[in-house]
């Protein structure tokens, strides 16, 4: 027999991760990906297989399953991407494993992750669900496997993938054996049946314990998401959100907010039990209790006694006297590698394989440290190049910067037999939208900043998505450091320019048309003439264009100048929200000129 290099992938991922409506959605289904990829590599090497991707050994601690946030010795468990490659020597049956691996990843699945929701999520279930709950279980995951003699390494991983994204443009479309009828679709997923009971049927203790609201339905697959681990492990993202007006109250309102935490205790308002997040351990709480709109909401759907008006008066409003009001916006961060494919396929060999994905590890550990430990944020999943989480909106471009900075450094030796213009880089995109936005909703903000970064490359792209104002915009190359640019637009709105005059142009660009038709001078020098004689018109006196960090001239190609006036535009309302976003004690700071 001869040595083949195999390459297994498993799904689905995009779609199952969005699929969410809280934090621990969000969370456990990223988790419950990384633990089937990690079940996967440890019965590739239980096999003999000797791991490329990713590049660890039989009997690594790493390919310990972990269904937990952490490890018994607080360490969190390395994420394992959805796909793996693997060289089987010779003398394994590269079939015969494949085989084997598969059924492993399927036992791990339906008894290690599935069976243990279905015994505590009993008060919930249908009667006589069994047939189909094995039914919703067993379709779900998605194994393809391909493999070939192993000759020139490059070439045979080429073809691997071909035959891979051949597979995977074939769809399974099996009807279901199992169906109750006349039932509703699940809340998150519409191509599965409820598995739940109807809501005035559900134990009532275990519903508010998973957050599962009435008229809220799941099917087997999605009550796993909610329902798989211990509610207290998971951070509310209005905690993530709220992390840097927290921080500040524990050092200016201590008083204040140790009443708030005392009362928190005694009403019996959820727990978050994570000690080893900073976004989480000054506030120990749902943090929702935190926003007036949402007091009445919190103490109904945690079966709360209190009057929640009057509880929110006593105990929150002396905070909310001394601090500024809370700013309930989020920012999802989506990062993601440029070229990477490039950069695989030009390290031609297994051995600098292991290399690159050692170093991808790595990144992927920083990335954690980064996001958590610096910037107060929670991070949903690290593997390889790609990264998500939740980060306040104060610390969203520095912990982006950050970790454009790590994957550079992290992936220098690895890559250091290639010239600078074929090392890969990476490109962020900040989704900023409301607390009260689905995870999903959240999740496909960040996607579309993702996106938008990656039309340029090495970039950062910003989406903020208010729910009153609209979606804007802005993108820049790292090159063009965009971090300094919207901190001094932050300054600039801060001390100078209302913001009102970043809508002023705005508006004189609506009415401006979006070609020159010929009369390109004429139409330069109305733009620039115009963005003049508006920002001649400050308080404190006149400000240029130039000061204002937009150049201008009369001379410019008019679709240039308008691209650029519209970017400039773009910043400042997006460096608005950045301002409106940080926190302050209001006998400090006046507010930012609406």
């Amino acid at each position: 027999m001869t040595t083949h290099l195999l390459i297994l992938t498993l799904g689905p991922v995009q779609d199952f991760i969005a699929q969410a409506r809280r934090t621990r959605d969000l969370w456990y289904g990223s988790h419950l990906l990384s633990e089937l990829g990690r079940a996967a590599a440890r019965a590739l090497a239980a096999g003999g297989a000797n791991l490329v991707f990713p590049a660890l050994k039989k009997g690594d601690s790493e390919l310990e399953p972990c269904i937990a946030p952490l490890r018994a010795d607080g360490i969190m468990p390395m994420s394992i991407a959805n796909k793996l490659v693997a060289e089987v020597p010779s003398g394994v049956d590269a079939a015969s494993l494949a085989r084997k691996v598969r059924g492993a990843v399927m036992g791990y699945w339906r008894e290690a992750l599935a069976a243990p929701v279905k015994s505590r999520c009993a008060g919930l279930l249908a009667q006589g669900i069994d047939a189909i709950w094995d039914e919703q279980i067993d379709s779900f995951l998605e194994f393809s496997v391909s493999w070939a003699p192993l000759g020139d390494y490059a070439k045979t991983r080429r073809q691997l993938d071909s035959a891979i994204a051949a597979r995977k443009l074939l769809r399974d479309f099996a009807p279901w054996k199992q169906v109750r009828g006349a039932v509703p679709k699940s809340s998150l997923n519409g191509a599965r049946e409820t598995v739940l009971r109807p809501s005035r049927e559900r134990e009532p203790d275990l519903a508010r314990k998973y957050r599962i609201a009435d008229g809220e339905n799941l099917d087997a697959i999605d009550l796993v998401k909610r329902a798989g681990g211990e509610p207290e492990q998971f951070v509310p993202v209005v905690n993530v959100a709220l992390a840097s007006w927290i921080a500040l109250a524990s050092e200016e309102a201590r008083s204040e907010l140790q009443q708030v935490k005392n009362a928190c205790r005694e009403a019996g308002v959820a727990r978050v039990a994570r000690k080893d997040l900073p976004c989480a351990a000054p506030f120990p709480f749902d943090a929702s209790v935190l926003l007036p709109s949402r007091w009445s909401s919190i103490f109904e759907e945690q079966g709360l006694e209190d009057d929640a008006e009057r509880w929110g008066r006593k105990h929150i409003q002396p905070l909310l006297d001394k601090l500024c009001a809370p700013y309930p916006y989020v920012a999802c961060l989506v990062a993601d590698g440029d070229h990477v494919g490039r950069t695989i396929d030009s390290l031609g060999s297994a051995e600098l394989h292991r290399g690159f994905s050692k170093a991808l590890s790595r990144f992927a550990n920083e990335a954690r440290k980064i996001v958590e430990q610096q910037h107060r944020g929670v991070l949903v999943y690290a593997g390889g190049d790609d990264v998500l989480a939740f980060v306040p909106i104060p610390e969203a471009l520095s912990c982006a910067d950050n970790l454009r900075i790590c994957f550079k450094t992290s992936i220098a030796d690895a890559t250091s037999s290639l010239p600078d213009d074929r090392r890969p880089t990476l490109s962020v995109g900040l989704g900023i939208g409301h607390v009260m936005e689905s995870m999903g909703d959240l999740l496909a903000l960040g996607r579309e900043a993702e996106r938008e970064a990656k039309c340029n490359r090495n970039a950062l792209a910003i989406v903020v998505d208010k729910r009153s104002g609209g979606k804007r915009l802005w993108r820049a190359c790292w090159s063009e450091d965009p971090v300094r640019n919207l901190r001094d637009s932050e300054k600039l709105l801060a001390e100078r320019l209302p913001s009102r005059k970043a809508y002023e142009i705005a508006a004189l660009l609506a009415r401006l048309p979006q070609a020159a038709g010929g009369d390109d001078a004429g139409w330069s020098r109305v733009l620039s003439l115009e963005v003049r004689r508006c920002l001649s018109r400050v308080e404190g006196g006149s400000l240029k264009p130039e000061d204002a960090g937009l150049p201008i001239g009369t001379g410019n190609n008019f679709a240039e100048l308008r691209r650029a006036v519209e970017s400039w535009v773009a910043r400042l309302l997006i460096a608005r929200t950045l301002v409106q976003a940080a926190p302050y004690v209001r006998d400090r700071r006046q507010e930012v000129a609406a």
